[in-house]
């Protein structure tokens, strides 16, 4: 059985141990995963001090190897996401799958790149169909810039943060304070996000959870793989 290759590139640093679980998962036996980071060059001071966010960049956070959190502007880290983009094509991948929901500017590519958030957003929106939804980023400086986003997505928001780089206990209230929000369902707005801790959020707040990264998973299993599988398979 020829194998479809799925370059996943992660804005932080690879490998991904904390995500790629979750991601095979929803992908069938066919299609083979291989991982690029953005940051994979540079340590966490380097990347502190070089690409921190200023007032009015996009604030995005990622994980670093050793697991630590990484903050820093989206701007400087677009052109070592377009580098991954040309390489991951270069060693002949078959698509692209882009482990962030934050928003980009257009990548060059020859394959199918595949962006979480317009995935994510479209499918909320229609889900939602004009109604309010509850939303956790992973970081307070996210807030703002994430309710513009999503009311943009043509939903109501009401926007939380926790971190899934830190103590889960904090995820577990920041879902308590959605229980009377009157939102129809939760997205996990970080690719950061596990299934363990989307079963953690839907317990502490009651409600559905939406999560990216399986969701992104199961549209790039749909374009690559050429398995027929029967009823009752994933």
């Amino acid at each position: 059985m020829k194998k479809k290759k799925l370059a996943v590139i992660t804005i932080g640093q690879s490998p991904r141990v904390d995500m790629t679980d979750d991601v095979r998962s929803r992908l069938p036996q066919d299609i083979e995963m291989v991982e690029y980071g953005a940051l994979d060059p540079y340590t966490l001071q380097e990347v502190t001090e070089r690409f921190r966010p200023l007032p009015g960049d996009e604030v995005l956070v990622s994980r670093m190897r050793d697991g630590r959190q990484a903050k820093f502007a989206g701007r400087c880290v677009n052109p070592l996401l377009q580098a991954c983009i040309g390489k991951a094509e270069e060693e002949g991948a078959d698509a692209i799958l882009l482990l962030c929901t934050g928003s980009f500017p257009k990548f060059t590519h020859r394959v199918p790149l595949l962006l979480p958030q317009k995935i994510f957003n479209f499918t909320a929106a229609q889900l939602a169909d004009g109604g309010k939804i509850a939303v956790i980023v992973p970081d307070p400086d996210q807030v703002e810039e994430g309710k513009q986003r999503w009311k943009a997505a043509g939903v109501t928001p009401v926007v939380v943060s926790a971190s899934p780089y830190g103590d889960p206990s904090l995820i577990e209230r920041a879902a308590l304070s959605l229980r009377d929000s009157g939102a129809q369902f939760v997205c996990l707005d970080c690719m950061g996000f596990t299934q363990h801790m989307k079963t953690l959020v839907g317990k502490a707040s009651g409600l559905p959870v939406l999560l990216p990264r399986t969701l992104t998973a199961c549209v790039a299993a749909e374009i690559l793989s050429d398995i027929e599988r029967k009823p009752g398979e994933i």
